[in-house]
């Protein structure tokens, strides 16, 4: 089972000034170091997480997903609840990071790295939402969002692999990547035990080429969808305050 770092534990819901601080306290501990993409030490079991919300975003549900190299699904949870925040740049974890742990607790089968739509190092903090959670549970973790942190004017090769490393300001590196071939390209930031390179092959590694994102994120996409739909029939109950035990549902496929 997935366990957090008791030591780095804080509050979701807190003002900017100390989310700042947190995020630099937590950033000193991401360590981006090489990962095999492909062999015998290379992840077996890779998850994906992402968020749908209610349509006036006061309601978001975190579906994850785990696969096995054959994108076969071993298992799904998903969190039910309110955001933590409403969104603003920079503070996706603060908004999502509950929810999005909460998820990641209810899997019967526990991942060898995750794939998360949003940033990771590739922050101006060095502490996205895919950095922090993979610092909080000592976990591999890979950003794979689809938009970039600040506006870019370069593009990566029409074909599936094509990409380029973007390097902001502050040193953080990540890269413009396409996973399918002509779609919109996706942007691969280390989150924490990866790094940029190695970050890249697993991408690739983990993707079908038949969508924009690694095949984990996209199931996760799908059933976060799902979950919504069902929660806007009334079929599930929301789970109430930052604070309280989450009621997290799961089952294994």
């Amino acid at each position: 089972m997935l366990s957090t770092r008791s030591d780095l534990m804080h509050s979701w819901r807190v003002a900017r000034a100390e989310a700042r601080g947190i995020q630099a306290r937590l950033a000193a501990e991401v360590i981006l170091r090489p990962l095999e993409a492909d062999g015998p030490e290379s992840p077996r079991y890779v998850a994906g997480v992402d968020m749908a919300y209610a349509k006036d975003g006061s309601l978001a549900w975190a579906a994850a997903v785990v696969m096995d190299g054959r994108f076969r699904t071993l298992a799904i949870s998903v969190a039910e609840g309110w955001p933590d925040a409403s969104y603003a740049p920079g503070y996706l974890a603060f908004r999502e990071g509950r929810l999005t742990l909460a998820a990641l607790a209810g899997l019967e089968v526990q991942p060898d790295l995750v794939f998360l739509d949003g940033h990771g190092v590739v922050h101006e903090r060095g502490l996205g939402l895919a950095s922090h959670v993979g610092v909080f549970l000592e976990l591999r973790t890979i950003g794979v969002p689809k938009t970039p942190f600040h506006a870019i004017d370069q593009k990566p090769g029409a074909d599936r692999g094509d990409y380029y490393v973007l390097t902001k300001e502050w040193g953080a590196q990540g890269a413009s990547i396409r996973l399918k071939a002509r779609a919109n390209p996706v942007y691969v930031s280390p989150g924490h035990l990866v790094d940029l390179s190695s970050a890249i092959a697993l991408a690739l590694v983990w993707s079908s080429g038949r969508r924009r994102v690694p095949e984990p994120l996209a199931a996760a996409h799908t059933l976060s969808l799902e979950a919504r739909n069902e929660g806007n029939r009334g079929e599930s109950r929301p789970v109430r305050g930052a604070g309280d035990t989450l009621e997290v549902g799961n089952e294994s496929l």
